[in-house]
């Protein structure tokens, strides 16, 4: 058998284009290496994902083993025509675990993507899984998806699924050699920008970074990110370290029209600062806090402005009232996405400063005078 790292799935005339890229064994044991590239990609077409990995038989050695699958990626083109049928055969081939993770190709084929050579990783699935984790981590604009997240959002009532996207930076066709790991600037690379939104199973629109910042934050998915505001008083811009966050909606029933409530706690430290208050005064601090909820309501409010103007309930608004106003709910399934915006939803942020970091003051009081 051969392992396969990451699949990919683009739309054919007739079907569909899978790619798969394979790992060769002996290089990547090998010390020493001999040269030859560390991963295979096979590609065949098929009017079924089914059909064309079976038919790539006629290629490969031997038999493409998927149980250890890093990355599932789906092309803009297929996204744009419905993943339902692409995903429902990794959902029921045994061989399948769900422990990889989705992404869109922004703007190009899947199998561009893994046809990548990249630095450090000898392994391009492993780069990309790795990449994605720890910017999902690190980066509150990113996420990661698993199989079974995307089939619970597809199904859902009021909520339809994210992922987020990756794209080609710079030369295609240098990133496809071994020159893009021989220079100290690759000449093209993989970037994860954007998240791709769903109605249903087909793609309708790409949230950009603020947006995908406020929707993670809504989802109480960010454990770690940064955010600048500005200074108080005066020139300059004060970066907050988020260490942990807290999300919460809440549905009102007290009328017949409920409203939402959705409360934002966030937990954060002064990572670095270009001003000169005094952020051993419990004061500036105060301002401060308040100075990053208002930046962080902004976020969130453009994320929900998206919502309504895409009519497309990604936040999951529909869900909470499902869960906890069936009887409105009831009302206004009928045409929810379009009716979205006549529920009022109210954000409540609280945002509290830790730490300040190894000093309270900074030299630039001095280096300003």
């Amino acid at each position: 058998m051969v392992i396969a790292v990451a699949m990919g799935v683009d739309q054919a005339e007739d079907g569909y284009s899978v790619s798969v890229q394979v790992v060769d064994p002996a290089e990547i044991a090998s010390k020493k290496g001999s040269g030859h590239a560390p991963v295979t990609v096979y590609k065949e077409q098929g009017k079924t994902v089914f059909e064309a990995v079976r038919r790539m038989t006629t290629t490969s050695a031997r038999k493409i083993y998927f149980s250890h699958l890093r990355m599932f990626l789906i092309g803009e083109e297929a996204a744009r025509k419905g993943i339902a049928h692409a995903i429902e055969f990794i959902s029921r081939d045994h061989e399948f675990r769900t422990d990889f993770y989705i992404a869109v190709a922004r703007e190009s084929r899947a199998e561009e993507i893994l046809k990548d050579y990249p630095a450090i990783e000898k392994i391009p699935a492993n780069k990309m899984f790795s990449s994605l984790e720890m910017s999902s981590r690190s980066w509150a604009a990113t996420g990661t998806v698993k199989l079974d997240e995307l089939i619970s959002d597809m199904m859902t009532a009021g909520k339809t699924p994210v992922i987020t996207g990756v794209r080609y930076l710079g030369d295609i066709k240098e990133g496809k050699t071994r020159k893009n790991v021989q220079a100290t600037e690759s000449p093209a690379q993989l970037k994860y920008e954007g998240m791709a939104v769903f109605r249903k199973d087909k793609l309708v629109g790409w949230l950009n970074e603020d947006e995908s910042k406020g929707y993670n934050y809504i989802k109480g998915s960010v454990r770690s990110t940064v955010g600048v505001i500005p200074c108080l008083g005066e020139e300059g811009m004060l970066m907050l370290e988020t260490l942990r966050t807290n999300s919460r909606i809440h549905v009102n029933r007290a009328s017949r029209t409920p409203k939402i409530d959705i409360h934002i706690t966030a937990i954060a430290n002064i990572g670095e600062t270009q001003c000169r208050d005094n952020l051993g005064d419990p004061a500036v601090i105060h301002a401060l806090e308040k100075s990053g909820e208002k930046r962080l309501t902004l976020v969130l409010e453009k994320t929900l402005k998206k919502a309504h103007d895409m009519k497309t309930d990604f936040i999951g608004l529909g869900a909470a009232l499902h869960r906890s106003a069936p009887g409105a709910w009831a009302r206004l399934k009928s045409h929810w996405p379009e009716r979205m915006d006549s529920v009022p939803v109210h954000f409540h942020v609280d945002v509290k400063l830790r730490l300040s970091g190894k000093t309270k003051g900074t030299f630039l009081e001095k280096v300003k005078e």
